[in-house]
């Protein structure tokens, strides 16, 4: 599951990312049970006690729950908050709705020009390869979209942000799906997409913020040309 770590350097912050990296990136989801200490450690080839300060440090970030007797589990920590934004997405008016992904995604992609690594800009350049791939393939293309927004989210280093983008994305599933029914929105979109990671690979953030703001009220213009079941999308 996990590969060495190579060096002797925060040996328990290495693995705090790599397990982090691992959960953002929907291959450890909720509920799923990691191996044990002493599996991890020979994965990693570190020692159990740099097993356990990671662990402890990522159950502290509310990532993992240990069960004592039972096993390490990738904890659900956005289960509350992913329970009132599916609440709330049921009522909010469309406006409420794109006003809130205005908010977070413009600052997200922000941080991101600032902050993202070669790794991190490699990966978001990953998951819109695939929505290409993908393009007519909506339910598919509709979780790309997703993993797109969320990847941005994790580049701006903000964990809490990570949390609230997929409460907020999950929630509004259906209503992703349905704008990407729109004739021509999905590869207006991904042309979007490609600005956004543009400005994010040449570290503008002021260009990157304007790019998301641009592709979140083009997309709004085209949900309100035609009514979908739950407003929003990608």
């Amino acid at each position: 599951m996990f590969e060495p770590i190579s060096d002797n350097v925060a040996l328990s912050q290495k693995i705090v990312a790599k397990v982090t990296d691992a959960i953002t990136r929907g291959e450890l989801r909720p509920g799923d049970r990691l191996p044990t200490e002493r599996e991890m450690a020979a994965q990693f080839q570190v020692s159990r006690t740099s097993i356990r300060d990671a662990i402890k440090i990522l159950t502290g970030r509310g990532l993992l729950t240990v069960k004592h007797g039972v096993g390490i589990f990738v904890a659900d920590p956005n289960k509350s908050i992913e329970d009132s934004w599916a609440h709330d997405a049921q009522s909010a008016n469309l406006r409420d709705l794109f006003e809130i992904r205005k908010m977070l995604e413009t600052e997200a992609s922000f941080y991101a020009a600032e902050r993202a690594s070669d790794e991190d800009i490699k990966r978001i350049s990953e998951i819109l390869d695939e929505a290409l791939v993908h393009e007519s393939d909506l339910q598919s293309l509709s979780l790309y979209d997703a993993r797109f927004h969320v990847a941005i989210a994790e580049a701006s280093k903000n964990l809490l942000l990570v949390k609230v983008m997929w409460s907020l994305l999950e929630s509004l599933e259906e209503g992703r799906r349905s704008s990407l029914e729109i004739p021509g929105r999905a590869a207006i979109s991904i042309r979007e997409h490609q600005a956004i990671l543009k400005a994010i690979t040449e570290h503008d953030s002021n260009r990157a913020r304007n790019a998301m703001l641009a592709h979140l009220t083009s997309v709004e213009g085209s949900v309100q040309s035609r009514p979908v079941a739950i407003n929003t999308e990608k």
